[in-house]
């Protein structure tokens, strides 16, 4: 799938700047919901065409889980694990559904970084 030039820019752009704004941020994938990288800004060596099969992987999940229990919508998932976190956050768009995945250590606040991501997902939402 081809994504419009505005939007390809819009989630370079996104993605560069939640590495650069999020303390701790370590990577950063814009993927659509099946699974490919469209933008990515990493510090760390990760494969990102590997990381955006991961972000819709968690995506779909969440998806199921909220509506099985009747929750609605997801907007976002986080993982946490012992050095940091893994925060997937939807971006709902009707014509390109598109998904953030934002890997965090330790060192940053996670409110600020849900933030920041929710942020950039209504950037790309009008995009």
């Amino acid at each position: 799938m081809t994504l419009p030039a505005h939007l390809l820019n819009r989630a370079r752009h996104e993605a560069e700047y939640l590495l650069r704004e999020v303390g701790g941020a370590r990577a950063v994938v814009v993927a659509t919901v099946d699974g490919f990288d469209v933008a990515h800004a990493q510090r760390q060596d990760l494969e990102a065409s590997r990381m955006a099969a991961m972000a819709s992987s968690i995506a779909a999940l969440g998806q199921v889980v909220a509506q099985e229990a009747g929750l609605g919508t997801p907007r976002c998932m986080i993982v946490e694990a012992e050095e940091g976190y893994v925060i997937v956050r939807s971006v709902p768009r009707r014509d390109h559904p598109l998904v953030i995945q934002l890997l965090t250590d330790r060192t940053g606040l996670l409110g600020l970084a849900l933030q920041q991501l929710s942020r950039s997902g209504q950037q790309l939402e009008a995009a």
